[in-house]
């Protein structure tokens, strides 16, 4: 099982993949039958095809994602709940959300669910 701090350490990677636009690193920390639901509440995305899919349907919206964490990431054995904003370029324009991740994790330390807690409706411009 991975150790805290190890758990902390990909949340960190996935920070750091999705706001430099890394693809490729950020499939990776994902296990192959992984699911990401995100914002819950919507379709699941399964396997590394699917969340490369969902990736690029992210991208197409937004020219460019920064995820700046809000908070410490808390980890409870496998699982790690965390709250961060996501600050989009969409159209031009700027705009922010807040977000609170949940990842759960298998023995090497790979992801296998992420659930992002978000409304749409709670997107504003971004001031900073």
């Amino acid at each position: 099982m991975p150790s805290p701090e190890e758990i902390r350490a990909v949340v960190t990677r996935y920070l750091e993949a999705m706001s430099a636009g890394d693809k490729e690193g950020y499939v990776a920390l994902f296990a192959p039958d992984a699911t990401i639901e995100d914002p819950v509440g919507t379709d699941v995305h399964r396997g590394h095809d699917e969340i490369r899919a969902f990736w690029d349907m992210v991208h197409t919206l937004s020219s460019s994602i920064t995820l700046v964490p809000t908070g410490p990431a808390r980890v409870a054995g496998r699982e790690v709940a965390f709250p961060m904003q996501a600050i989009s370029d969409v159209g031009g324009s700027k705009v922010v959300v807040d977000i609170i991740d949940v990842f759960a994790l298998d023995d090497e330390g790979r992801i296998t669910s992420m659930r992002a807690f978000w409304d749409p409706a709670e997107m504003r411009p971004y001031e900073g």
